[in-house]
């Protein structure tokens, strides 16, 4: 079972979107009323990232990469990676918004298509990028 690792690692990376997916809806109800829908989307998805930054490092990829990697480097490797996926998943969002002004009400909405968009992307870059083994010199 060559792939088995893999598929474990996306799974645990899935659950751990779920949980950033909540924290990115909790963010964005409790900021909307103070900057704006638009602005809040985008605060939302910081505060999400870091969030999923965090369980990612400590569960999802734990054996790759904690002891030798420091922390504030491998947030902004985290955060580089995945702004292809947060092109994806805020353009999908504030598309939604502008487009289908439901969303704007039931923001959950537009947050899944979003999420479910930049997924598998984010996934890509965190697995070579961002939580990869250092390889030895030797």
């Amino acid at each position: 079972m060559k792939f088995l690792p893999i598929i474990q690692r996306f799974f645990y990376f899935g659950i751990v979107g779920v949980a950033g997916f909540l924290v990115d809806w909790a963010s964005l109800s409790l900021f909307r009323h103070a900057v704006g829908l638009r602005i809040a989307a985008l605060l939302a998805y910081v505060v999400a990232s870091s969030n999923n930054w965090i369980l990612n490092r400590y569960w999802t990829f734990r054996d790759c990469c904690r002891q030798r990697h420091k922390v504030h480097h491998q947030w902004g490797r985290f955060i580089l990676a995945n702004l292809p996926g947060f092109i994806i998943n805020r353009g999908i969002v504030l598309a939604l918004f502008n487009l289908w002004p439901l969303t704007r009400h039931y923001t959950v909405i537009a947050l899944v298509f979003g999420t479910a968009g930049g997924m598998f992307i984010n996934f890509t870059l965190c697995h070579h990028f961002v939580f990869h083994k250092k390889k030895s010199l030797t």
